[in-house]
C-alpha cells in the first residue's frame, strides 16, 4: 500500500473524526444554554479520555453498592462506613488507572476521610455520627479540591470553607459532566469499542420498538390462554414501591459518587481562581489592592477593645460571681447563669476571630512599630474573651453540680475549650506573623478533637458523672431517669453496671428500657452493624435474669418517688 493511500486512509479518518465531533457539539450548541453551560463545564474541568468509560463503570457499581448497603433498616452503621470506604478505592483506582500523579497528601485525606466515616460504625450516638460524617466529607473535600494536596498545609480558613462548598458541588452536579464526557468521546473515537456502542445503541433502539408490538402480542395471547395468563401474571407480579426505592436509592447513589469521582480526578478548585493568585501559593486568597494603613486597623482594634473591656469591668461580679451570685440575685437560675455565660462567649469569638484575621490580613506594616502596636491590641481583645471563656466553663461546671450532665451540656463543654485552644493558636501564629500555620492548626485541632470525643465515650461520660453525682450528693438528689433512657448504646453498659446503686424507683424503667431497645434475642443485620450497640446487646443478653427481676413479671414500673 502507497503512502498516498495511507495519508489518504489517515485523512479520511480526521474528517470523520472532525464531522462527528461537530455533530456532538452542534448538538449540545442547539439544546440551548443548558447544553451549552454543561459543555463548557465539562471542557474547563477535562477528564481523561481514558476514564471516561471507567468513571461511568465506577458510578454504577458505586451506585449498586449503595443500594445494597444502606437499604438496611435502621441508623446507619457499618453500611455508610463500607461505602464511604468503596468511594476511596474507586477515586484511587480511577487515578490510577488514568496515568495521573498520585499525590500522598491527597491518599492521607482520603484515608483520614475513610477513618473518620468508620466511626460510624464503632459509636452509637447521634451526635458523634453526624460530626464523624461532617470530618469524613471535609476530609474528602479537600483531597479532591487540587491535584497535589499539600495547598492544605498554606491555605486560609476561606479557601478550606471554599473548598467544601465546591466540593459539594461537583458531588451533586459533575455526574452529568460525566454524561457530557461520555456522549462527546463516543462522537470523537472511530474505533472497535465506539463500533460496539453504536452497536448497543442499535440494539436499544431496536427493543424500544418491539415493545410496543410485544405489548400487543402479549395481550391478545394472554387473553387466548389462561395457562399462558397465569404465567405472565406470576413473571409480572412486581412491588412497584420496592422497586422504586430500589432505583431512587441506586440512583442517589451512582449521580454523587460519579459527581465525586469526576471532581477528584480533575480537581474542584476553579481555574481561574487558582490563575489569579498572586504569589500567595497555597492560600487561595487575593493580595488586598489597597491595604489599610496602622492608624484604621488601630482605631478599629481599639474601639473594640474598649468595648470587651466596658463589657467585663461591668459584668465582672456576675461573670465569676458563681454560686454566691445565684443564691442572692433574685429570679436568677442555674440555667440562665450558664445559657448567658455560654452565648456571650460564642458571641466573642464570632467578633475577634473573623476581626483579627481580616485586620491582620489587610493591615499595611511599614515598620516594626506598627507590627508591635497590632500584637499589642489584639492580644488584649484574646485575653478578654479568654477570661470570658474561663467564666462559662466555671458556670457550666456549676450548672452541672446543681442539675447533672447532659449531652447539649458536655459538647458546650468541649466547644468552649476547643475554641479557648483555637485563641491561643491564633495568639501564637497570626500575631506573629505566622498566619500560613494558623488555619491548617485550626483544622487539625478540631479533626483531634472529634477524634479524642469519640475515644472518650461521651454518652458513658455522662452517665458515669450522673450515676457519680447522686452518690455523691451531701442531701438525696434525684437520677433522671428520663434522660437516662435517651442515651445511646454508648452508655448501656455503664448504666448496667450502676443499676444496683440507683434507687428502686429507678431501677425498673431503667432495666424495662434496655430490654425492651437492646433485646438480648434481637437479630440485627450485618449491614448497619454498630460495635456499641452490638456491645449493647451483648451486655443486656449477660444481664438479662438481673434485669427481669428488676422489672417483674407485669412489668409496671411505678411512678418515682411513689
Amino acid at each position: 500500500m502507497s503512502d498516498e493511500t495511507l495519508s489518504g486512509t489517515s485523512g479520511a479518518g480526521r474528517i470523520e473524526d472532525g464531522r462527528v465531533g461537530r455533530g456532538a457539539s452542534d448538538w449540545y450548541a442547539d439544546s440551548g444554554v443548558i447544553g451549552q453551560a454543561l459543555v463548557g463545564a465539562a471542557r474547563l474541568y477535562a477528564v481523561p479520555p481514558a476514564s471516561v468509560a471507567a468513571l461511568l463503570v465506577a458510578g454504577v457499581v458505586l451506585g449498586a453498592i449503595g443500594d445494597a448497603l444502606l437499604r438496611a433498616p435502621g441508623p446507619v452503621g457499618l453500611n455508610l462506613s463500607l461505602w464511604i470506604a468503596s468511594v476511596a478505592l474507586s477515586a484511587l483506582a480511577l487515578h490510577r488507572r488514568a496515568g495521573l500523579a498520585l499525590d500522598r497528601a491527597r491518599v492521607a485525606w482520603l484515608a483520614i476521610g475513610v477513618v473518620f466515616a468508620a466511626g460510624l460504625a464503632w459509636r452509637d450516638a447521634p451526635p458523634l455520627k453526624l460530626l464523624a460524617l461532617g470530618c469524613a466529607t471535609l476530609a474528602f473535600a479537600l483531597a479532591a479540591h487540587v491535584p497535589t494536596a499539600a495547598w492544605v498545609r498554606r491555605a486560609g480558613v476561606l479557601r478550606y470553607a471554599g473548598a467544601l462548598a465546591l466540593g459539594a458541588l461537583h458531588a451533586w452536579t459533575a455526574a452529568a459532566l460525566a454524561l457530557v464526557d461520555a456522549t462527546r468521546s463516543g462522537a470523537r473515537v472511530e474505533t472497535g469499542r465506539a463500533a460496539g456502542w453504536r452497536r448497543a445503541a442499535a440494539v436499544a433502539r431496536g427493543l424500544v420498538i418491539a415493545a410496543p408490538l410485544v405489548l400487543v402480542f402479549g395481550a391478545l395471547f394472554v387473553s387466548a390462554d389462561a395457562v399462558f395468563a397465569g404465567m405472565v401474571s406470576n413473571v409480572l407480579r412486581f412491588d412497584f414501591g420496592r422497586i422504586a426505592s430500589h432505583v431512587v436509592l441506586f440512583s442517589i447513589a451512582a449521580w454523587l459518587s460519579t459527581g465525586y469521582l469526576r471532581g477528584f480526578l480533575t480537581g474542584t478548585e476553579l481555574p481561574a481562581f487558582s490563575d489569579r493568585r498572586h504569589g500567595i501559593e497555597g492560600r487561595g486568597v487575593l493580595a488586598p489592592k489597597r491595604p489599610l494603613g496602622m492608624t484604621e486597623v488601630a482605631t478599629a482594634l481599639a474601639a473594640i477593645n474598649l468595648l470587651f473591656l466596658v463589657f467585663v469591668i461591668v459584668q465582672f461580679r456576675y461573670l465569676f460571681g458563681g454560686d454566691a451570685l445565684v443564691r442572692v440575685t433574685p429570679e436568677l437560675t442555674y440555667a440562665d447563669y450558664a445559657r448567658r455565660g455560654f452565648f456571650e462567649l460564642v458571641f466573642a469569638v464570632v467578633l475577634v476571630v473573623p476581626v483579627l484575621l481580616a485586620a491582620d490580613w489587610l493591615l499595611d506594616r511599614r515598620s516594626q512599630r506598627d507590627a508591635l502596636v497590632f500584637r499589642g491590641l489584639a492580644g488584649m481583645q484574646i485575653g478578654l474573651v479568654l477570661a470570658i471563656t474561663a467564666s462559662a466553663l466555671q458556670r457550666l461546671r456549676l450548672y452541672h453540680a446543681s442539675y447533672g450532665l447532659t449531652e447539649s451540656r458536655f459538647y458546650a463543654m468541649v466547644l468552649l475549650i476547643w475554641i479557648g485552644a483555637v485563641l491561643v493558636w491564633l495568639a501564637a501564629t497570626v500575631l506573629r506573623g505566622r498566619r500560613d500555620a494558623f488555619a491548617f492548626g485550626a483544622l487539625a485541632s478540631g479533626l483531634a478533637t472529634v477524634a479524642l470525643l469519640f475515644a472518650i465515650n461521651p454518652d458513658a461520660v455522662i452517665a458515669r458523672a450522673n450515676v457519680a453525682r447522686m452518690a455523691s450528693a451531701d442531701v438525696p438528689v434525684r437520677f433522671d431517669v428520663a434522660y437516662a433512657t435517651s442515651l445511646s448504646a454508648d452508655a448501656v453498659p455503664v448504666l448496667i453496671d450502676a443499676l444496683p446503686a440507683l434507687p428502686r424507683d429507678a431501677q425498673c424503667p431503667l432495666a424495662r428500657h434496655m430490654l425492651r431497645r437492646w433485646p438480648p434475642d434481637r437479630g440485627r443485620s450485618i449491614r448497619n452493624w454498630n460495635w456499641s450497640a452490638a456491645r449493647a446487646s451483648v451486655a443486656v443478653r449477660e444481664h438479662e435474669a438481673r434485669l427481669r427481676s428488676m422489672v417483674g413479671p407485669d412489668q409496671q414500673c411505678a411512678a418515682a418517688g411513689a
